[in-house]
């Protein structure tokens, strides 16, 4: 049995629907529980009739409000507590991102698709309880939203392992789809299913429209890197060279100028989201070789704030000091309002004092980062690098 643990997306504000949905899941559970007690106690109202309209998901007579009420219906604790432990690692971070009237929104019509897709494809099969659909339908959301994050998972026996969230989502859409033609398991496989492609398909539609956030690690950012590199490698292997200059006829020529160009702008983009994935998985090594290669491509690229100063640090330690000293360069023009821009300005000095030859760059920047630091070894660092190109 794999038993998602916990996962590596950090969330930006608190889940708190996410929070109540699960709540409220325990509390009816609760209910049930109660079942026999509370009836007794409410001998006077019609409990049989409300049970009719309310209650699991009969696929011989859906009647409609059981499309929302079955999936906060559960046949046991462990039943309830494996969906409730999915549905707080996954749903946590699609919260995050729907906000908290889109997510319920979005929860609720994950469970009602997964219930319509039980009753049409097996009419004669009983009913169906749980938030198994409604969760898979989340779990379809976050393949969308965060296809490069790790889960940590634990398989019993095996112990605890960390997988891609990508692998790991499509394994238990596969675990459904092969225990749909397996015969009858007990478990509503085909409402998991329709719960996955509901969640999935939605959530990348409002990628693709743009009303939800964009990230560079989304599933549509994902295919679209895939296809500009597609279609770069078959401009590569139709002859073009990005390095090279020919001369060419002015129409040739023009449309060459074109189709360079367009190469040359998904390149760039390319390397800014894998530098970016890079820095976000902490290989900074590579990250600074594909900034090296970025700035061949375009030297005025700048990344995000921390990205920038990331690669600068980087490459400075692997003593690339004519790239660190231009990475830092553009640091400071780009970010002049870092609340820690002498530390920068000290570093910078430093590499232009002693690496590039550049004194009276690094003395106006020792200078600088003096009127603002602090910290007794950085001032003395710089006071004596000053002295020393003075003297």
């Amino acid at each position: 049995m794999i038993i998602p643990v916990r996962t590596d997306s950090p969330l930006r504000r608190t889940p708190w629907m996410n929070w109540a949905i699960l709540l409220v899941n325990v509390g009816i559970f609760v209910i049930q529980l109660m079942g026999p007690s509370l009836q007794h106690h409410l001998a006077t109202y019609d409990i049989g009739r409300l049970a009719a309209w309310f209650g699991p998901l009969n696929a011989r007579d859906p009647r409609l409000p059981r499309y929302f009420t079955y999936s906060f219906l559960h046949t046991g604790p462990v039943h309830l507590a494996v969906n409730m432990l999915a549905l707080f690692i996954f749903g946590n971070n699609v919260n995050d991102r729907m906000g908290h009237l889109g997510y319920l929104a979005f929860y609720l019509a994950g469970g009602v698709f997964a219930g319509i897709g039980f009753v049409v494809s097996e009419p004669g099969a009983g009913t169906v309880v749980g938030a198994s659909g409604a969760l898979m339908a989340v779990l379809g959301a976050y393949l969308a939203l965060y296809p490069r994050s790790t889960i940590t998972v634990l398989i019993l026996v095996l112990g605890a392992f960390e997988v891609p969230s990508m692998y790991l989502i499509i394994i238990f859409f596969l675990i459904d789809l092969v225990g749909k033609f397996a015969g009858p398991t007990g478990v509503a496989h085909v409402a998991h299913l329709s719960g996955m492609v509901f969640g999935f398909s939605v959530v990348m539609g409002f990628l693709w429209l743009k009303l939800l956030p964009r990230d560079p690690f989304d599933f549509l950012a994902l295919l679209q890197r895939w296809n500009r590199r597609r279609q770069y490698q078959n401009l590569v292997r139709q002859g073009y060279n990005p390095f090279m200059y020919s001369p060419r006829s002015p129409r040739a020529a023009g449309r060459s100028r074109r189709e360079d160009t367009d190469a040359k702008v998904q390149r760039i983009g390319d390397l800014r989201a894998e530098i970016n994935e890079a820095v976000a998985h902490h290989n900074l090594p590579h990250a600074a070789l594909l900034f090296r290669q970025l700035q061949i491509f375009d030297p005025l690229q700048v990344l995000s704030r921390q990205a920038q100063l990331d690669v600068a640090n980087q490459l400075a330690s692997q003593q690339f000091y004519v790239e660190a000293a231009d990475a830092y360069e553009q640091f400071l023009r780009h970010y002049p309002n870092f609340q820690q821009i002498e530390q920068v300005q000290l570093m910078l000095g430093i590499i232009c004092a002693r690496y590039v030859a550049q004194p009276e760059r690094a003395r106006e920047l020792l200078t600088e980062s003096l009127k603002r630091l602090h910290d007794e070894h950085a001032v003395r660092m710089a006071r004596e690098e000053l002295s020393r190109i003075s003297g």
